[in-house]
């Protein structure tokens, strides 16, 4: 692949609303830029040619794409990790987006009673919900027989409540907590984590 068909990711010095598709990339052995704005975010020539102004926006030949789940979706669907067949599309689908309101919450809940609302009931719901998904398919893969965007989707959400100290509850959920440290073990997974910047975990 010759520089000029390095797919572009840009984003921030951090986790958030990029590492998914980063961890995708990796996982379908794609060399990519991984280009990590300042915060803040000073680049007024990217920041303008963005889609909605904002990041992360994916660069990938003559095709520009802005939002998470458009870049996900794309790079799933270019490298065969968006489930084979229609049913298999929707639980992809209902993964990655259950990975999101397991994940906004951490970061919008303003009052204790709000966090402890996400921490003892919304949180354990979704991973009880996960654990059953998972036990039912098998134990090793979300959807199908295969790694799927799916898995990368729980991986990476998994990995922020680890981070974000929500560890215990995790914990309670065994097939959840295999699947992460199985998952880490993909050669080309546990060569980018071993070599990922120091970030900003958000």
């Amino acid at each position: 692949m010759s520089s000029n068909q390095v797919p572009t990711l840009h984003y921030f010095n951090g986790r958030g609303r990029a590492e998914t598709s980063r961890v995708l990339l990796t996982l379908a052995n794609v060399e990519f830029n991984d280009i990590r704005n300042t915060l803040p975010f000073a680049d007024d020539g990217i920041k303008q040619k963005a889609t909605y102004k904002q990041l992360p926006y994916y660069i990938d030949g003559d095709f520009e794409v802005s939002q998470s789940l458009a870049i996900e979706n794309y790079i799933a669907n270019k490298y065969n990790l968006a489930g084979d067949s229609l049913i298999d599309k929707a639980k992809v689908l209902s993964i990655q987006q259950a990975s999101y309101d397991i994940s906004i919450p951490i970061f919008t809940n303003d009052t204790d009673e709000k966090k402890d609302l996400y921490k003892n009931e919304t949180l354990p719901r979704f991973l009880a919900a996960w654990e059953k998904i998972l036990v039912e398919n098998g134990g090793k893969y979300f959807v199908g027989a295969k790694l799927s965007a799916a898995d990368v989707s729980a991986y990476t959400t998994l990995e922020n409540l680890f981070a974000k100290n929500f560890k215990d509850i995790v914990d309670k959920f065994t097939t959840l907590t295999n699947f992460k440290s199985t998952f880490e073990t993909i050669p080309s997974i546990s060569n980018y984590l071993s070599k990922r910047p120091t970030d900003l975990i958000f």
